[in-house]
Parts: structure tokens; sequence; C-alpha cells
């Protein structure tokens, strides 16, 4: 996360006139996956960074493909992270 991101999420908490309680980062990927039947799915994954504030549950992960979306617990690195997430819900 860049100093300039890390400045925004500071200053969107800060702000208490926009009650803004947790905000993130999103960074976004596409990806294609092997399905359980056989199939090629087209994945869009979003990786949300809290920011260096909450070390412990700084990344979350959300994995799309078509109608169906997959995601797991926060953690503190993108490779947890992404090892957390329940992808069978995407078959």
């Amino acid at each position: 996360m860049s100093y300039e991101s890390e400045t925004v999420l500071s200053e969107l908490l800060k702000q208490e006139q926009i009650n803004v309680f947790e905000a993130h980062e999103v960074r976004t990927f596409r990806a294609y996956r092997n399905s359980k039947n056989g199939g090629v799915q087209d994945v869009t994954i979003e990786i949300l960074d809290a920011g260096p504030t909450k070390p412990a549950n700084r990344y979350r992960c959300i994995a799309r493909a078509g109608n169906k979306s997959a995601s797991g617990n926060s953690a503190d690195s993108i490779s947890t992270v992404l090892a957390l997430v329940h992808w069978w819900d995407l078959d």
C-alpha cells in the first residue's frame, strides 16, 4: 500500500461527519480457474487491504465467478488470505 493510500484510509477514518468505521484499498485481478466439473471459470478476485494499522486482519479476499462468490477469514498476509478463501463455493 502506498503512503498516499495509507493517508486516505487514515483521513476517512478520522472524519466524524461521514461516519466511516472501516475502510480498505481494493485491488482487482482477473484469473481463470479449473472448476470441479472440469470447466474453466473466469474469476474476479478482489484483495482488500485495511492498511498497517490492523496488521493481524490487514487483508481480505472476495472471489466472484458468474453469480457465485467465495471469501474466507481475514489475515496478515496475502498468501494466507488466498489460502483461506472457500474456493469450492465457486463450483
